[in-house]
């Protein structure tokens, strides 16, 4: 193999590492809540690219192991590049990918309905109030009079809380979502009434339950600015 051609093999294997380092970066610099926000491309897009790029690499990296016209000194070089590439690839495996986030949104949308819809058949029970104390207290009430007594429901998915269990009373460290006492049915209908806390999502996106009983998407950076107080 000529000198260009080597010269050429390397340039190969070093573009295909790259395709797989700018991945990396991709996902240590942007967070899966700013990517979802802003509409960028999924982490997993871009680093099945960068895979592709390595497979090449890998490839070529090995065409130049067994090429018996390459010294050793570029054997070494195609070695190392090849070590590296399959060392990306397997990277892949504990990377985040966006899509989970999406679906553990939704989860968490469908969480706050389901409070919601068991705060208005309090409501009709307790002529139109909702349970009057803050935070977890508040919907304890829901737990504690069997309303509400799935630990799950009051957990954020996107979260790492840990799920009550064995009847234990609602805490707000077993808890991922506000809840604002003190309101009724009459209340204005675009007032809180419960919603995510800051950490489940990230400060881009947090899912809102309004007095009305709807459950709206709100974002922002931070998107707890944007909810009425």
């Amino acid at each position: 193999m000529s000198k260009s051609k080597i010269s050429k093999t390397m340039l190969v294997v070093i573009l295909t590492v790259s395709g797989y380092v700018l991945p990396i970066i991709y996902n240590k610099i942007f967070s899966v809540d700013f990517l979802l926000y802003y509409r960028l491309p999924d982490i997993a897009e871009v680093v099945g690219i960068g895979v592709l790029f390595c497979i090449i690499g890998v490839i070529v990296g090995l065409s130049g192991i067994f090429n018996k016209n390459i010294d050793n000194t570029d054997k070494i070089i195609c070695s190392i590049c090849t070590l590296l590439c399959l060392f990306f690839i397997l990277c892949t495996f504990p990377l985040p990918c966006t899509g989970r986030e999406s679906a553990r949104r939704i989860s968490c949308h469908s969480n706050l309905r389901q409070i919601s819809m068991v705060l208005q058949q309090y409501a009709m029970d307790y002529a139109g109030y909702y349970p009057p104390v803050n935070g977890a207290a508040g919907l304890e009430v829901l737990r504690k009079n069997d309303y509400l007594t799935d630990y799950d429901v009051y957990r954020c998915p996107s979260s790492a809380t840990e799920r009550g269990r064995d009847n234990q009373p609602l805490t707000e460290e077993i808890l991922d979502y506000v809840y604002i006492g003190g309101l009724n049915t009459k209340s204005d209908p675009n007032l809180p009434l419960a919603y995510d806390k800051a950490k489940n999502h990230g400060n881009y996106y947090g899912n809102v339950l309004f007095v009305d009983g709807t459950v709206k998407s709100i974002e922002g950076d931070p998107w707890t600015q944007n909810i009425k107080k």
